[in-house]
């Protein structure tokens, strides 16, 4: 009887192709105070986009976004992001904000409201993991 299994990997087997680092889900959510009006009779229609940076290359990729809310300057998107935390990385995340004009996906069909720079570590480490920056 053959007990040698060579496609199976045994505990302490590392994989360098496919590490696994332990990490913990985190669910963010998104409100804002005192956006820009950019509408001329109605208030904005708020939309935000979270966006990741790669770790090798550091380009931002989209991460999702949230419901637009209509007539708006202080929104509570109720749509969360579900991201993976890792304690040992820096991973910086931006919120873009934008005033959603047309059904159009294509963002630069609408106007720019403003953005925030933070870490998912600067979050989760924050006072009641509550973390406010100003739009820049």
């Amino acid at each position: 009887m053959n007990n040698s299994f060579p496609n199976m990997a045994s505990i302490g087997d590392i994989d360098p192709l496919n590490p696994s680092i332990p990490a913990t889900k985190v669910e963010i959510t998104v409100s804002c105070r005192n956006l820009l009006d950019m509408d001329t009779f109605s208030k904005s229609d708020p939309i935000c986009v979270l966006y990741t940076q790669g770790m090798g290359n550091k380009e931002w990729r989209e991460f999702g976004r949230t419901e637009v809310i209509d007539n708006t300057l202080n929104p509570d998107f109720v749509r969360k992001f579900l991201l993976d935390y890792f304690f040992e990385e820096r991973q910086n995340l931006r919120l873009d904000l934008y005033d959603v004009d047309s059904k159009s996906a294509n963002l630069s069909k609408h106007d720019f409201l403003g953005q925030a720079y933070c870490t998912l570590g600067e979050i989760v480490g924050s006072l009641g993991s509550r973390l406010e920056k100003p739009l820049g």
